[in-house]
């Protein structure tokens, strides 16, 4: 077989397995918002509004829609955290904590004297990073040194991370007032410039869109993406290959430590807030989980992923600012997603097609046999 055969057969596998990927997740959605209909239909006043208040309000406005393009660039990050650690065949949960040590890390390079001048955006983004990769180095390296099931320390270190994130704006970073649970304002000069102006577009996509590519070509572009793809496929075979499959794991839990620091850091120096307060991530760090598992990890198809859900995930908030209907019912929709997409999930008559389409396409060549 030519070079050039085994090319278009592996550009047919992957235009096919894109097909069938896509197809799924388009299934799974539309399956999900059927049954969220139903709920929103027994549940609100106005069922019809609501839903179309789901389906329509995040592009209702410029206000609305910059809010819709900020969760994207947030869930495009985390999901991008998620996928390096699924890649590995890791599953730390421990995005949350370094989002919290990187917002507060970027906090204090805002609030010193570093953060009045032109440094203050690039060295406030850098040292969140910094804390976010040490914060995944350590789950990463108590699993390689000491056997810790790298779900249950990198859980137990976002408690961690939160209530220090907590002590310190309640205790010792600088605020407005006693009592006042956010910080003083961060100098523009350490805040993200808006992208477009009198919406939460700012800087942050930028980051976003440079980290799908640096994290595309990172692992499918290098050595250590190549090693890390095989310890993940079978570490066992990667250790026999010669491939130290225990700094592999530890590097990715590590490089998506670095992501989710700088998603701290898009919180707190972007246009949503400008100063750090508490509990100030709203869950979103773990919604990444459903943006990596849709996306099967692939790092090109998350902001896909991240743009669709991140449509969803406003339009719910929208539908329960505007509607008597609760923003929880999008949370029906992700579990059922997750639960589809996450299992062999494909659409029903699909094998009944099949056989018609093979029968129909069987019947000429035996009419050309006759």
């Amino acid at each position: 077989m030519s070079m050039t055969t085994q090319a278009e057969l592996s550009r047919r596998d992957r235009l096919k397995t894109i097909r069938r990927e896509a197809g799924r997740a388009l299934g799974a959605a539309l399956i999900a918002l059927g049954i969220a209909f139903i709920i929103v239909l027994f549940t609100s006043k106005a069922p019809l509004e609501a839903f179309n208040v789901l389906l329509t309000a995040p592009m209702s406005r410029p206000r609305t829609i910059g809010l819709w393009i900020d969760d994207v660039a947030k869930l495009t990050i985390t999901g991008l955290a998620f996928s390096l650690v699924f890649q590995a065949r890791q599953f730390s949960m421990g995005v949350q904590g370094q989002v919290y040590v990187g917002a507060l890390a970027a906090a204090y390079v805002a609030l010193s004297p570093i953060g009045a001048t032109w440094a203050g955006l690039p060295v406030g983004v850098f040292c969140a990073m910094l804390a976010g990769a040490f914060w995944g180095f350590i789950p990463g390296i108590a699993k390689v040194k000491f056997g810790a099931n790298e779900i249950v320390s990198s859980l137990m270190l976002n408690y961690i991370a939160i209530e220090l994130c907590n002590f310190l704006v309640r205790t010792n970073l600088p605020k407005p007032q006693p009592g006042v649970l956010t910080t003083n304002n961060f100098p523009e000069t350490a805040v993200f410039p808006p992208l477009v102006d009198g919406t939460r577009i700012d800087l942050g996509l930028i980051f976003a869109l440079v980290a799908v590519l640096a994290v595309w070509f990172a692992l499918y572009r290098t050595s250590w993406g190549l090693k890390l793809r095989l310890v993940g496929h079978n570490a066992n075979f990667a250790e026999y290959a010669g491939i130290r499959s225990t700094a592999i794991m530890v590097s990715a839990m590590t490089a998506a430590g670095a992501l989710g620091g700088l998603l701290g850091s898009m919180f707190v120096q972007g246009q949503t807030y400008g100063y750090l307060t508490v509990l100030f991530e709203g869950n979103l760090a773990f919604e990444g989980i459903l943006v990596a598992i849709v996306a099967r990890s692939r790092p090109l198809a998350v902001p896909v992923v991240a743009l669709f859900y991140g449509y969803l995930r406003q339009g719910a908030q929208l539908m329960n600012l505007r509607t008597d209907v609760p923003s929880e019912v999008i949370g029906v929709v992700t579990a059922i997603i997750i639960l589809l997409v996450a299992s062999s999930f494909s659409m029903p008559g699909r094998q009944f097609w099949a056989r018609i389409m093979g029968r129909s396409a069987a019947a000429p060549a035996l009419e050309a046999q006759k």
